[in-house]
């Protein structure tokens, strides 16, 4: 997908001062000498949950783009709106997929320690949204991340209202009943490790130190999936993509030696719970297809554990990993599981 530009600096500075003159009651020209455009972003800024929120609604926004099933995703709630009757509130956006269907969702980043903390609504709250979506005669969905297990959401908003008109919506709940494959995601698995190797130019010096540091020029790196060297590019793309941004986790490298010399330094990367002797079967979850790209776009708009950016410079398609439905890999092999919601009754206590 491609994004259309807007010209911030010029027709989007007029909005934004067209609104801070209703909010001030002031006429274009003194708003210059009433509002610290620097003061508003430092404080924005120490609004940890602001950020993360608003992080969260673009990523969204580039998650759905990543997965290839929408051909048009549009934020909707970016300006003011005119309305008779009963209050509206437009949800983060519009989305239409290639199937066919169009939803409005509202966007949430869910940071709880604990898996049966909710993300609610209030009734006041999940009304207006509804009412919007009602008058523009698409279904009303909620996508949530849920950042302690990377995995994203996406729930009909009937199957989580309550009687009273709130919502509860809790992870294993969420998850159980997503359409989050509608859109395009689903879970990965490879046969664990993948490796990388990191070869030593024998040109140049090289040398490990007492305290075991490794000082060497980088000449080359291999990949390897079932014992076997990954050869093609793509593969080999795919590999370094999922070593960095799968639920995989790295052994403690491990520097191999010609003699005095380092050869090369291997890195291994498999899963968490890849234990099991023997292995029930040969594949490992590499996580969800969301998860990875949210994975990338946080490492693009972090830096030192700050959120620098909200949106990335990368198109959408530039966070994807390189595979498709039609993936057959030579070396690399690649399990593919996609995401169904289960609508068997939920037993609440």
């Amino acid at each position: 997908m491609k994004r259309l530009p807007r010209h911030a600096s010029r027709l989007g500075v007029m909005d934004f001062a067209d609104q801070l003159g209703l909010e001030y009651n002031l006429p274009l020209n003194q708003i210059a000498e009433t509002f610290s455009l620097a003061d508003a972003m430092n404080s924005a800024r120490a609004d940890r949950q602001l950020m993360q929120g608003k992080r969260a609604e673009r990523m969204f926004e580039y998650v759905v783009a990543s997965l290839g099933k929408a051909n048009l995703i549009k934020p909707e709630d970016g300006g003011g709106l005119l309305f008779d009757g009963n209050a509206v509130q437009p949800p983060d956006f519009f989305v239409s997929l290639k199937s066919g269907r169009k939803y409005y969702v509202e966007v949430k980043s869910a940071y709880h320690e604990h898996f049966h903390t909710p993300v609610t609504f209030s009734r006041a709250y999940l009304s207006r949204l509804k009412m919007y979506a009602e008058l523009h005669g698409h279904p009303l969905l909620i996508a949530v991340y849920w950042s302690n297990v990377r995995i994203w959401t996406i729930s009909k908003v009937e199957d989580f209202e309550t009687q009273n008109g709130t919502i509860n919506l809790r992870f294993v709940e969420a998850y159980a009943k997503s359409v989050a494959g509608e859109f395009g995601d689903r879970m990965v698995a490879a046969v664990p490790p993948l490796i990388c190797r990191v070869h030593a130019d024998p040109a140049r010096n090289s040398s490990v130190t007492a305290e075991g540091f490794a000082s060497f020029t980088i000449n080359a790196l291999t990949f390897l999936s079932e014992d076997k060297e990954i050869l093609d590019d793509r593969e080999k793309q795919i590999a370094f993509y999922l070593m960095f941004h799968s639920n995989w986790v790295d052994d403690a490298p491990l520097a191999v030696m010609d003699g005095e010399r380092v050869s090369y330094v291997e890195f291994a990367a498999r899963s968490e719970d890849d234990r099991e002797d023997p292995p029930s079967q040969p594949f490992r979850s590499l996580g969800t297809l969301a998860g990875m790209v949210t994975s990338f776009y946080k490492w693009l708009t972090t830096a030192n554990e700050e959120i620098v950016r909200l949106t990335p410079q990368l198109e959408p398609a530039d966070l994807a990993p390189g595979f498709d439905d039609g993936y057959r890999g030579k070396v690399l092999h690649l399990w593919q599981f996609q995401i169904e919601p289960n609508y068997e009754p939920i037993i609440r206590g």
